[in-house]
């Protein structure tokens, strides 16, 4: 009896969210429709090729093929599709979710535009081996001038038709870039082009920006983590779905299977230095 009464008490008193069924008795108002595995220090962390066979490219593939469903179907439109990429706080992995995930459309032989929109603290460019000094879209924001087109970065061999726009130099005026109109210029222009743009942005619980992007979306993938993301936590995507500020919204739980002391493995840090005042400041040097 003593193990079972431990393991009992220690689910009554674990306030973060671990499998589907955690999610699904929130009452969130969106579907899960994926759920990713906790991905080894040694494993690849980027779906690099359309012949991968290993548990990170399968669980996109799931996640992809999931996602075509949300997405609005016989419009009659050719315009590509936007699908934006978010998480309530830092540390969920949005931004691992928004690069395999583009990734892995792109393996479907689809042209792929991957855009950089957290223009608070971007992680993409680790990603790529890039520094965060490369221009990119704040660059466009700033000024219209810029040929956004020539900051396009094309660096996985085997995915040709796969783009990135990196975030570029950060903005001291964040919010006043991506509401001056310049953003849906290029989103306007990449849906010509592109068959998805997949648009990595900032948490939400954070800073207002991602409820900015959210209008140009055609879906939104709002990213969780277990074992980390406190249920508590789900009552503001809750609010933002039943308001309307966010629609046609997919849940991704990310890491599954991590452990309590959030061994993630992945190779990138989130440092947001606001202080938000939400109660949820984790703090922790941990890896995103």
């Amino acid at each position: 009896m003593i193990p079972f009464g431990s393991i009992y008490l220690i689910l009554l008193f674990n306030t973060k969210i671990q499998l589907k069924e955690d999610v699904d008795e929130l009452g969130v108002g969106a579907s899960v429709i994926g759920e990713l595995p906790l991905i080894g220090e040694d494993d690849s962390k980027i779906f690099q090729n359309p012949k991968d066979r290993n548990t990170l490219a399968e669980s996109f593939r799931i996640l992809t093929s999931n996602v075509n469903y949300l997405l609005p179907q016989n419009t009659g439109s050719t315009d590509g599709k936007v699908i934006l990429s978010t998480s309530s706080i830092k540390g969920e992995g949005k931004s691992f979710v928004a690069l395999n995930m583009s990734l892995a459309l792109s393996s479907l032989d689809r042209k792929v535009l991957l855009i950089g929109a957290d223009l608070r603290n971007p992680q993409l460019h680790k990603y790529l081996g890039m520094e965060k000094t490369e221009e990119g879209l704040t660059s466009y924001l700033h000024n219209t001038n810029f040929d956004w087109k020539k900051a396009i970065l094309n660096k996985f061999e085997h995915l040709p038709k796969h783009d990135t726009l990196l975030t570029g130099l950060i903005p001291p005026n964040a919010t006043q870039l991506l509401s001056n109109g310049n953003f849906e210029k290029i989103i306007s222009a990449a849906k010509k082009e592109y068959d998805y743009i997949v648009i990595d942005t900032a948490p939400t619980l954070l800073v207002t920006d991602t409820l900015l992007l959210s209008k140009y979306a055609d879906t939104v993938i709002y990213v969780c983590r277990s074992n980390y993301t406190e249920k508590e936590i789900f009552n503001f995507p809750k609010e933002l779905i039943k308001d309307g500020k966010i629609k046609n919204v997919g849940l991704v739980i990310n890491a599954v299977g991590a452990n309590s002391r959030y061994d993630y493995g992945y190779s990138y840090k989130y440092g947001y230095s606001y202080n938000y005042g939400y109660g949820y400041g984790y703090g922790s040097t941990n890896e995103d």
